[in-house]
């Protein structure tokens, strides 16, 4: 049978790893649909009262950040999440017309601004939201300059926007829970045939594939845990459970696959499951008709997961919406954060006015997204060279659109609509792509109204690598946060969840009934995701693959968790025998010593060589059964990272005292 044509696979893979169930594109539809529909109705208001469309601008930004900040998990909250988002964009007009004609105090007001609002980051997920509405709208006001007489129709405009949004999200492009969710569950098995396929074509040689796919269908299984939040105020257990046993069914057969060096027949079998799962149909095989331990065993198995994620997707009710999972508790006031950004935002003003009084605010601005959810001085200094990448090539792209559609006005507003369409998709997924769109949008906009294009473009980005160079230089020198402390912090925190994925398996092993290693697993994935951003900066630009002495001990580490994963999915209550006592004491070593090194400050030479597991005791039964298999290349994999450890890079997992 023909294999599936190239460019739907690619297309496919894509989408079901970077947007499973295309919550994404869903959302980007909504913000364009909100603005374009907003922007229409001032443009229309401001003929009819003969005023200028300007006055409509906060209702217009309003739009622009309302569908993106409404990420609650029932209707209700995204309802009081757009009531709330009313009342900064409100002040921020009524204070910025105020304020006109007052220019010293309004650029103090928003610098007392940029502060308050990263002190009160860290109380809550909505204050980032309301935070951001009103320094966007405060830079909106003071940039336009509006006098205190049009307030009326500023202030009519939030008031028009609102219910533009709440129609635009909530009845135009409205999010279907069940279709969603069958499209996040496809694209998720669509991953999974992706694994069955390398297996497939590697014939049981090429590991490095299947980790890869494996490390993919992770990422995609990861995505669509996020987003049935989203879908599902309860986050239905049944449908999370459901993704890790297909996910870890899938890690079982590559296991397994591995052991055996499937023949042709095999390969016809994971060709076969790997087109139903392509069609996303849930199926099952009789548990029966196999042998349990083989390689039809592990097909099945992975069929019963499929088909078990497909049950618990279809028996999926109306959502509660008094069921609503718990929040996160809140965190503590940021002051030395806060001081940062407001002395980088400070000196960005003075250098931006220096070069124009009129759009100092990019610069600003500029240090504000930089310093957002930027954790350490090389997360500051990457997320600056992105907005400057992005900037660069999108006055590129704003210029040559401009050149290419001068004089067609239809086409410049669908190429608008695009560009805004973009960035509300990509911005998640890529920083640079988000920044390119925003500024080809703004090529766009200028060119239209018939501005100086390359003046304007060339001002943006010498605004931008004002408030770039500002943002490192403070991130730099001012209460600086090392990069290779967050490093280590987020390393650590993967080996504290290890030990409990771990500690999980061995209670599984035990017989234990309330043991959840697939859950525990869950948590060290996310720990991981957090471990990677944390390199981020260290990776970023790199053209050959070389580490440095701080990154050295991660792939090691990321083996131990792969290994984990697999013991994890191989765990199952073992007989009361001498082996199977002397498996689950070996399960308890390996905590036991991924706890010693989770908890050291510092890794000392020491404590790698007082070390109670032998190399010969690891390599010796490697192929004595799924579980011993299992735990012997777990046992390797913790070795190898004691000695990478061990062997000049101890520094790179110490902490300061």
């Amino acid at each position: 049978m023909a294999e599936v044509g190239p460019v739907v696979p690619l297309v496919q893979s894509w989408l079901s790893a970077s947007d499973p169930g295309l919550v994404r594109l869903t959302l980007a539809a909504r913000g364009t649909l909100a603005v374009f529909l907003t922007a229409m109705a001032a443009i229309l208001a401001g003929r009819l009262a003969n005023v200028p469309s300007v006055e409509f601008a906060s209702g217009v930004t309003l739009s622009m950040m309302g569908p993106f900040l409404m990420r609650e998990p029932t209707l209700r909250q995204r309802r009081r999440t757009l009531a709330l988002l009313m009342v900064p964009a409100a002040i921020a007009t009524i204070a910025t017309a105020l304020l006109h004609g007052r220019g010293p105090a309004g650029d103090a007001c928003f610098l007392a601004l940029v502060f308050v609002c990263f002190l009160f980051h860290p109380r809550s997920q909505i204050n980032v939201g309301l935070g951001f509405v009103a320094v966007i709208v405060t830079y909106i006001g003071l940039f336009l300059e509006l006098p205190p007489s049009t307030l009326p129709m500023q202030l009519s405009s939030i008031v028009v926007a609102a219910p533009i949004i709440a129609f635009a999200c909530f009845v135009a492009v409205p999010m279907n829970p069940a279709a969603t969710l069958r499209r996040t569950i496809e694209a998720v098995q669509w991953r999974a045939a992706e694994v069955l396929r390398s297996a497939r074509i590697g014939n049981g040689s090429s590991v490095r594939l299947w980790q890869r796919d494996l490390a993919r269908l992770n990422e995609a299984a990861l995505a669509a845990d996020d987003q049935l939040a989203l879908l599902l105020p309860s986050g239905h257990p049944a449908i999370r459970t459901g993704l890790v046993d297909l996910e870890l069914a899938t890690a079982r057969l590559i296991e397994r696959v591995g052991q055996e060096k499937p023949g042709p027949r095999h390969a016809m079998r994971l060709l076969l499951h790997e087109r139903r799962m392509r069609r996303g149909k849930p199926y099952s095989m009789p548990r029966d008709l196999v042998e349990p331990g083989n390689f039809r065993a592990s097909l099945v198995e992975l069929g019963h997961a499929v088909h078990a994620l497909g049950i618990a997707a279809s028996a999926m009710g109306p959502a509660s919406e008094g069921v609503v999972p718990p929040g996160l508790p809140p965190g503590p006031l940021a002051w030395r954060l806060a001081t940062r950004v407001t002395l980088a935002a400070g000196l960005a003003m003075a250098a931006g006015m220096a070069l124009s009084p009129q759009r100092w605010f990019w610069a600003v601005m500029t240090v504000y997204v930089v310093f957002l959810n930027a954790r350490s001085r090389g997360d500051t200094v990457y997320r600056g060279f992105q907005r400057l990448g992005g900037t660069l090539l999108g006055i590129a792209g704003g210029l040559v659109l401009a050149w290419l559609l001068a004089g067609h006005e239809s086409l410049q507003v669908a190429a608008l609509l695009l560009s805004i369409f973009g960035m509300f998709y990509v911005f998640i997924a890529s920083y640079t792509a988000g920044i390119f769109c925003v500024t080809v949008m703004l090529g766009l906009l200028y060119g239209m109204l018939g501005a100086p294009l390359e003046t304007i473009l060339l001002l943006r980005l010498e605004e931008t690598a004002i408030g770039a160079a500002a943002a490192m230089f403070v991130a730099m020198f001012v209460f600086p946060i090392r990069t290779r402390d967050q490093v280590i912090r987020s390393g650590r925190n993967v080996l504290e969840a290890l030990v409990k994925a771990v500690s999980a398996s061995k209670l599984e092993l035990s017989g234990a009934a309330d043991a959840s290693p697939t859950a525990a697993m869950r948590q060290v994935d996310r720990q991981v995701g957090d471990l990677r951003l944390a390199l981020a900066p260290l990776t970023a630009g790199r053209f050959k693959r070389r580490h440095s002495s701080l990154e050295r001990p991660f792939p090691a580490l990321f083996d131990c968790v792969h290994t984990a994963r697999v013991l994890a999915a191989v765990s199952r209550s073992l007989p009361e025998t001498p082996d199977g006592r002397e498996l689950i004491a070996r399960v308890g070593r390996v905590e036991a010593r991924l706890a010693n090194l989770a908890q050291m400050i510092q890794f000392t030479t020491e404590a790698v060589q007082a070390d109670p597991l032998a190399s010969e005791d690891i390599l010796a039964d490697a192929t004595s059964g799924p579980v011993r298999a299992a735990l012997s290349s777990l046992e390797n994999a913790v070795a190898t990272l004691a000695e990478r450890l061990k062997i000049g890079e101890l520094e790179g997992f110490a902490l300061d005292a």
